[in-house]
Parts: structure tokens; C-alpha cells; sequence
């Protein structure tokens, strides 16, 4: 199971990658690049976002953001319909999305250089559900859908970088779906890094 998992993570991270070198020619203007783990709320939900993202018009407080993102193990929060019996231990779903993230981030002055080395940034945008997820009750033969592959959902962010050089970050941060599809609300805490390729605007 554990090199399962660890094949999905290296097939992921190898797509990324290519996709990274596809958009960022040498001498290109700045792509940041990103990695988090996240810990969901749900016991022993957890997963993976590998994103790239970049400002808008040089201007270093506003960005874009597109990341994929892997959960295991999440169950349904609230199931609507009371009549279905089920065990939800026994019952843990994968999802996958593609996010499409609008953020503003504040850049603290400071005379204390470890203060000014920090970004606190806030993320709103729509998450683009990339699985189907499915299940068959006991007591009820008909097939519950609980999410398709199409479903957007809203999603927000809150994080906090602390910039080690001009290309390297490391950022904690707190993510959150208030209403995923049939899911109900799904949140994680995460813990990242960023890298930032190609040439970066002067501020």
C-alpha cells in the first residue's frame, strides 16, 4: 500500500515537473512553483497540492494560482439523506481537484529582518472536482453519487511565507472547502514550499 501511494506521489510530481519545464522557458519572466502537505480535519485524511502561480501586471501583491490536489481518505460529513445506514469508518474516498485561485498577499515593513521576511497571503477561488465517487447502501440498492468529475466548489486559503532567498519559501497555512459537493465541508492544515523559476521583477 505504502508503495502504492509513493508511485502515485512520484507519477504526480513527474507530470508537474514536465509541466513546469513546458511553461517556463529560460530567461522567462518568474513561475512560482509550490508543494504542500496537507492534514485533513477527518482522522487520517491527508494529502498532496502541486501548483504553479505567478502576479498580475508586476504587481507583487495581487496573484493567480493553479493547483492540483489529492486527498485520501475522506468521508461524508453530512449525509443528507437520514434513511441511508452505512459505517463511515468503513467507508473513505479519494478526491482530486484542479484549483483556480485569485489571492492578495501583505508584505509586512518592518525593521526586523525576520518580520520582513514574511508574506501572509489570503486565497479565494473554485476547486474543479476531478472524481466520481460512488457507493451502494445496504439498505437502499439505487447508487448514491456523492461527488462527479465537473463539480465546482469554492475554496479559501490563509497562509503565512517565510522567505529564506529570492527563489525559496517555506509557508504553513490553513485551507478549506465549506460545502464540497456531497462531502460537506472538507479543511486541512498544510505545510509547503515554494520555488520561483525564471527572472523575477525587481520591487
Amino acid at each position: 500500500m505504502i508503495l502504492k501511494k509513493m508511485s502515485l506521489i512520484t507519477k504526480i510530481s513527474a507530470k508537474f515537473i514536465a509541466m513546469v519545464l513546458f511553461l517556463v522557458p529560460i530567461n522567462s519572466y518568474a513561475i512560482e512553483t509550490s508543494m504542500q502537505l496537507h492534514k485533513a480535519d477527518q482522522s487520517g485524511a491527508y494529502g498532496l497540492s502541486l501548483g504553479i502561480g505567478d502576479n498580475f501586471f508586476n504587481q507583487r501583491e495581487f496573484n493567480w494560482a493553479v493547483t492540483y490536489n489529492h486527498f485520501e481518505n475522506i468521508v461524508v460529513n453530512d449525509l443528507k439523506d437520514q434513511s441511508l445506514v452505512w459505517d463511515k469508518s468503513d467507508n473513505s474516498f479519494p478526491l482530486d481537484t484542479i484549483d483556480l485561485m485569485l489571492s492578495y498577499r501583505y508584505y509586512p515593513s518592518s525593521y526586523n529582518s525576520f518580520i520582513k521576511s514574511l508574506i501572509v497571503e489570503f486565497q479565494a477561488g473554485a476547486g474543479i472536482n476531478l472524481t466520481e465517487n460512488k457507493f451502494i447502501f445496504n439498505n437502499n440498492p439505487t447508487e448514491v453519487v456523492f461527488s462527479e468529475q465537473g463539480d465546482i466548489n469554492g475554496v479559501f486559503a490563509f497562509m503565512v511565507h517565510k522567505k529564506f532567498t529570492k527563489q525559496v519559501a517555506m509557508h504553513i497555512g490553513l485551507k478549506r472547502y465549506p460545502d464540497y459537493s456531497e462531502f460537506g465541508d472538507v479543511s486541512s492544515v498544510f505545510l509547503g514550499f515554494t520555488y520561483t523559476f525564471g527572472r523575477q521583477t525587481a520591487y
